[in-house]
C-alpha cells in the first residue's frame, strides 16, 4: 500500500536506483578484470615464466608416475615437493589437459589468473556490504588489475592466487551469504593449496562460533570433512614426509625481505637468528591468535581480522619469494584503501624490478632467479613499510579506534552483519 505523501513508492525507486548503481558496479570490475585476464593468459602461453614452471614441469612428471600422493616420496636435483595435497590433484588435470594440447606452463598461470578474477569480485561483494558502492567497485578493480597479481599469476607461475581466491570465498560465503558449510569447504581447499591461509582460520572459527552453534557446526563439518578427504590419504600413506616437506616447510632462503633483511644491515643480532628459527613459529601464533581475538571481542570485524591475518603473516615472515607478494593484496582492501593502494602499487614495482633483472630487462621470456640488488631490496622496503602502515590501521580498525564518518570518512565503514529477521523483512 502506498502512503498518501507517496513515501513508499520513494523507497521503492531509491532501491532500484541502489540495485542498477551496484550493477553497473559490479560489471565493471568483472570487465576491467577480465581485460586483464585477457593480457595474463596471453602472457601464459608467449612466455616460459619463472624457475618454479621448471619445479612444475618435475612435479607433473611425478604425479604421473607416482600419483598425487606417491608422489611425496620422490626427490629432484635441489627440489622436493612441498605443497598440500589438493595440488597433487590439480596436477592430475593438469597431466590431463596436456594431453589435449595445453602446456603445463600455461596452465598453471591460466587457473591463477581466473582465481585473480574471482577475487576481485569478492573482494567487492565484501565491501559494497561495508561501505559505499564506489569504494567497493574501485577496490575491486584495483585488485583486478594488480600489478603483483599481474606478475605473479601472469609470468612466475605459482599458486598462491588461488588459495588466496579461496580465503576470501570462504569469508564472503560465511559472513554474508550464510552458507558455512561451503564456506567451510573453501577455507579447507586453501588450505589444501598452501598451508599459509591457516592463519585466518581461526578468526573465522570465532566468527562462526559467535554467530551460532548451527553456523559453527556446518562450518567446522565443511572445514573438517574437506580437510580429512584431501589430506587423509597423504597423511596415512606418506605421512613423514608431508610433515617434513609440507608442514615443516620454512619457506624460501632466500632472505632479503623485512626484519631479517633490516637485521643483516645491523650485523645479524640475536633477535633476527631468531626469527629464522624458532620465532617463526611465535610470529604463526600472534598471527591466528590476535584476529581471532578481536573477533571474539567484536564478531562485525571479521572481514579486516581475515585481512590483517594475512598482512601481518607477510610483514613479519623471516623467508621471502616474489610469489609471497600475493598474500595481502585482496585482505589488504578489507583493511583499507589508501594503504592497500600503497602496498598494491610498491609491491608491483618490486616484482617488475626483480622480473624485468632476471630476464634480462623487455621482452620477458625466461626468469632466471638472481640474488636481489640493492635496489630491489629499497623497493621491497617501501612495501614492507605498506604493509607496515596497514597492520596499525588494521589494528586501530579491530580495537574500534578509527574515526567515524562524522569525522571524516574511513577507509572502510564495517557494518554488523544483519539478523536473519532482520533480512527477511528486508
Amino acid at each position: 500500500m502506498v502512503r498518501a505523501d507517496g513515501s513508499r513508492r520513494t523507497d521503492v525507486s531509491v532501491r532500484r536506483a541502489g540495485d542498477k548503481e551496484t550493477r553497473r558496479a559490479r560489471y565493471t570490475v568483472l570487465g576491467i578484470a577480465g581485460l586483464a585476464l585477457l593480457f595474463k593468459v596471453l602472457m601464459a602461453f608467449r612466455t616460459w615464466g619463472s624457475g618454479d614452471i621448471s619445479h612444475w614441469t618435475d612435479f607433473s612428471n611425478g604425479v604421473r608416475e607416482a600419483g598425487p600422493i606417491g608422489v611425496y616420496g620422490l626427490t629432484w636435483p635441489g627440489s622436493f615437493y612441498n605443497h598440500p595435497p589438493v595440488i597433487g590433484y590439480l596436477l592430475e588435470l593438469v597431466n590431463g589437459l596436456e594431453h589435449l594440447g595445453l602446456p603445463l606452463r600455461a596452465t598453471i598461470r591460466i587457473v591463477s589468473s581466473l582465481a585473480d578474477v574471482a577475487t576481485s569480485l569478492i573482494i567487492f561483494e565484501l565491501l559494497r556490504r561495508r561501505g559505499t558502492v564506489r569504494l567497493a567497485m574501485w577496490s575491486g578493480l584495483l585488485v583486478g588489475v594488480s600489478p603483483v597479481l599481474f606478475t605473479v599469476s601472469g609470468f612466475h607461475g605459482n599458486t598462491d592466487p588461488v588459495f588466496t581466491m579461496l580465503t576470501m570465498l570462504s569469508l564472503l560465503l560465511l559472513t554474508d551469504r550464510d552458507r558455512p558449510a561451503l564456506a567451510g569447504i573453501a577455507m579447507g581447499l586453501a588450505v589444501g593449496v598452501k598451508i599459509v591461509p591457516v592463519v585466518a582460520v581461526p578468526a573465522l572459527l570465532v566468527y562462526a562460533a559467535m554467530t551460532g552453534r548451527r553456523t559453527f557446526v556446518r562450518y567446522v563439518a565443511g572445514l573438517g570433512a574437506t580437510f580429512v578427504i584431501t589430506w587423509g590419504p597423504a597423511l596415512a600413506l606418506q605421512g613423514k614426509n608431508v610433515i617434513k616437506d609440507v608442514v615443516g616447510y620454512n619457506g624460501s632462503s632466500l632472505r632479503q625481505w623485512g626484519l631479517v633483511q633490516i637485521g643483516h644491515w645491523f650485523g645479524d643480532p640475536w633477535w633476527s637468528e631468531f626469527l629464522i628459527g624458532p620465532g617463526r613459529f611465535l610470529v604463526l601464533v600472534l598471527c591466528c591468535g590476535l584476529p581471532a581475538y578481536f573477533v571474539w571481542r567484536r564478531p562485525s570485524v571479521v572481514a579486516p581480522a581475515v585481512g590483517l591475518s594475512l598482512v601481518a603473516f607477510l610483514m613479519l615472515s623471516p623467508a621471502f619469494g616474489v610469489q609471497y607478494t600475493v598474500w595481502p593484496v585482496a585482505g589488504a582492501y578489507l583493511i583499507g584503501f589508501g594503504s592497500a593502494t600503497f602496498y598494491n602499487l610498491s609491491a608491483g614495482w618490486m616484482t617488475f624490478a626483480i622480473y624485468n633483472a632476471w630476464n634480462g630487462g623487455l621482452p620477458w621470456y625466461r626468469g632466471h632467479s638472481l640474488k636481489y640488488s640493492d635496489n630491489q631490496v629499497a623497493i621491497g622496503l617501501l612495501a614492507w613499510v605498506a604493509l607496515v602502515l596497514l597492520c596499525v590501521e588494521g589494528l586501530r580498525t579491530l580495537t574500534g579506534r578509527l574515526r567515524t564518518p562524522a569525522d571524516g570518512p574511513p577507509a572502510v565503514t564495517f557494518l554488523p552483519r544483519p539478523s536473519k529477521a532482520a533480512r527477511r523483512r528486508t
